[in-house]
């Protein structure tokens, strides 16, 4: 549940970096000369690729969270073994 909640915060940050980063759709514009349109499609895949970085970035990230949490709840779940094991151990002492 919390990698979920991690996740759909990623997401949420991101939009606007994803919304941002998108260029305004155009109007039908005239045919542009060949390098022009060579010159525009490297800039997107220029684009795409500084994308995909951040989105690989952003999973790793979330990987590690999660791991990070999945070890937080594993050491809660041990402290609270030991905690009932006094609780008991205690109760038992003292109905002696």
């Amino acid at each position: 549940m919390t990698a979920r909640v991690v996740l759909a915060g990623l997401l949420a940050l991101s939009a606007p970096l994803a919304s941002a980063a998108t260029p305004p759709p155009q109007a039908a514009a005239a045919p542009a000369d060949p390098a022009a349109t060579q010159a525009q499609l490297q800039a997107l895949r220029g684009q795409v690729k500084r994308q995909d970085t951040e989105v690989t970035q952003l999973k790793s990230k979330v990987e590690t969270l999660e791991t990070a949490s999945q070890a937080a709840q594993r050491e809660l779940e041990e402290r609270d073994r030991k905690i009932a094991e006094l609780r008991r151990q205690l109760e038992a002492g003292q109905g002696h």
